[in-house]
């Protein structure tokens, strides 16, 4: 198949997919409780005539080509956020305080329409596409319990997109290596002894041990890493105190770490403990840490990512590329999926005015059969599927 006849394909889905895409934006579901959302699902794949399996509130759908090949895997995560969608589209969510508001929609919907295209084609293609429909992207992380439950198992390649926020529509965008940070939360207890505040040295105040503890932890970003590494250390909530003429016995600080390397997360979860510590001690006062680890960093395979660029240049022309030279700070869970089979996770443009996360967020929904288009064209291209003229 030539790339023409692929793009029109996709294009003859578009209408499709975007019905699709309005029926799951009505339906915003939170991690793990997609109970509508996975009943769509399954009830599109069973009117596709595709086979799947499923758990919790994830599906795992299996496209046979027509002889035996490798096998690759796409990811389209499904879950909405807790946030009420104010856009005022004809198709807004139906749900109460819930909204599609970082594209999951898109991406599910994505998929359904990159499985409508390859199963009219499956005699065309070798090898076994496996589609991921992964729930609790936003919230418990959807895709570790998947690949223990085996859904990568025989992998040999996975790929995934995510919509760019204020990027053009239809833009392409990856880069080899980091493609999202590691993001782990920060528990910091910092405790004192309660005092008068006229009498301050009967006491440890908590609080100026607490302002000490936030202003020193952006030392290890500024004075302990080299200035190329990237790593981010946010103190987002602080709790302590009962009036203001009570020295504060306790101060309560959660917050988040960034890094881009399994080396900065083990010298920051380290750093942090002892920094902490130590700043507490000589004021007198004691701290407990906690570190709870949520996704690993997205390391994108550089072959893949490649692949991902090269094939978007073929399919879309070379104005609609754009490898990243940044890492984003934010995290993505298809972490995954790459530490058992190379790919790449990369951006589709869907020139929203908006960032992600916001209750006014609106897709372009003319991305739509490009994303089918790019995904498509990604599972054949690894699966080695003959194109015209390349016999």
């Amino acid at each position: 198949m030539n790339d023409e006849t692929l793009k029109q394909r996709a294009t003859a889905v578009a209408d499709f997919t975007k019905e699709i895409r309005r029926q799951l934006h009505r339906i915003p579901e939170l991690g793990f409780q997609e109970h509508k959302t996975q009943r769509l699902i399954m009830d599109t794949l069973d009117t596709l005539g595709v086979p799947y399996t499923t758990d919790r509130t994830w599906v795992v759908g299996t496209i046979q080509g027509g002889k035996p090949g490798k096998t690759v895997a796409l990811r389209a995560d499904i879950d909405g956020l807790p946030i009420q969608e104010q856009t005022g589209l004809p198709f807004a969510s139906e749900h109460e305080g819930r909204m599609h508001a970082c594209g999951h929609d898109a991406h599910a919907a994505n998929q359904l329409g990159t499985a409508k295209l390859l199963m009219g084609m499956r005699e065309e293609f070798p090898g076994t596409v496996r589609l991921l429909f992964q729930p609790a992207e936003e919230s418990f992380g959807g895709a570790e319990p998947m690949v223990l439950a085996g859904a990568m198992d025989g992998v040999d390649a996975v790929y995934g997109l995510h919509v760019a926020a204020q990027a053009p529509v239809g833009r392409i965008g990856s880069r080899p290596g980091a493609m999202y940070a590691a993001t782990d939360e920060l528990f910091i207890d910092v405790l004192g002894k309660k005092g008068h505040g006229a009498h301050p040295a009967g006491g440890v105040d908590a609080i100026v041990i607490a302002a000490q503890i936030i202003t020193a932890l952006q030392t290890l970003v500024t004075r302990e890493i080299e200035a190329t590494d990237a790593a981010i250390v946010t103190i987002g909530s602080i709790h302590g105190g009962a009036a203001c003429n009570i020295l504060c016995d306790e101060v309560k600080l959660h917050g988040t770490l960034r890094t881009l390397t399994p080396a900065l997360r083990e010298q920051f979860g380290r750093r942090i403990q002892t920094l902490c510590k130590g700043i507490a001690a000589a004021m007198g006062g004691d701290v407990r840490i906690s570190v709870r680890q949520g996704y690993p960093a997205c390391v994108n395979d550089p072959a893949e990512s490649d692949r991902v660029l090269a094939v978007a240049k073929r399919l879309l022309g070379e104005e609609k590329i754009k490898k990243l030279t940044n890492s984003s700070m934010g995290g993505e869970d298809f972490a995954y999926y790459l530490q058992k089979a190379p790919g790449a996770i990369y951006h589709l443009g869907c020139g929203s005015e908006t960032v992600l996360h916001n209750e006014r967020f609106i897709i372009d929904e003319d991305c739509l059969p490009i994303g089918v288009c790019m995904q498509a064209a990604l599972a054949l291209d690894f699966l080695g599927a003959e194109r015209a003229g390349e016999r």
